[in-house]
């Protein structure tokens, strides 16, 4: 069980180390509390949602931890704070770049957690099929915070903007 903590750890702090590389890119450093804050509280909504109807409910994934209370809290609003806080960063990008983001983003936490293990999908499909599935569901989670951050809290996408002039 204490290993199981050791990687929770290890994934949190490689997905704060990634958050914090790209702040730093998006010269956001000065801005980090605020939005890991809102990261937090986006996430703790996403991350319920998907943890306990994608996770629980379809048994899409697992935890090695398990869906307690406790866990799944502490998975919300650090796991899930720091990817819509990641997403939160790309505000004024354009898709293309949203989308290799994404592509970043997914392959740190994956391959980190390939490492440690944290989480484990629960259905197989054949490599390059598994991979798109992960990246569709990445992008889709990345899009639900985009949209729940320009329409809810007034955080402007540069890519939503444009597509709504459209």
């Amino acid at each position: 069980m204490l290993e199981a903590w050791l990687n929770f750890t290890i994934v949190v702090f490689m997905q704060l180390l990634l958050f914090i590389i790209h702040a730093y890119y998006a010269k956001k450093l000065s801005d980090v509390p605020r939005i890991l804050l809102w990261g937090a509280l986006i996430g703790i909504v996403i991350g319920m949602l998907f943890d306990l109807v994608l996770g629980k409910f379809f048994g899409l994934h697992s935890y090695t931890l398990g869906f307690g209370l406790f866990f799944l809290s502490l998975n919300v609003a650090l796991s899930y704070g720091l990817f819509a806080a990641n997403i939160l960063l790309m505000q004024y990008v354009r898709l293309p770049y949203f989308f290799l983001s994404i592509i970043i983003v997914m392959a740190v936490y994956e391959i980190t957690n390939h490492f440690f293990r944290v989480w484990a999908w629960n259905f197989v499909l054949p490599r390059f099929e598994f991979l798109m599935v992960l990246l569709a569901g990445y992008f889709g989670g990345a899009i639900l915070v985009a949209i729940i951050s320009h329409v809810f809290l007034g955080h402007r996408f540069f890519f939503i903007s444009n597509l709504l002039k459209k």
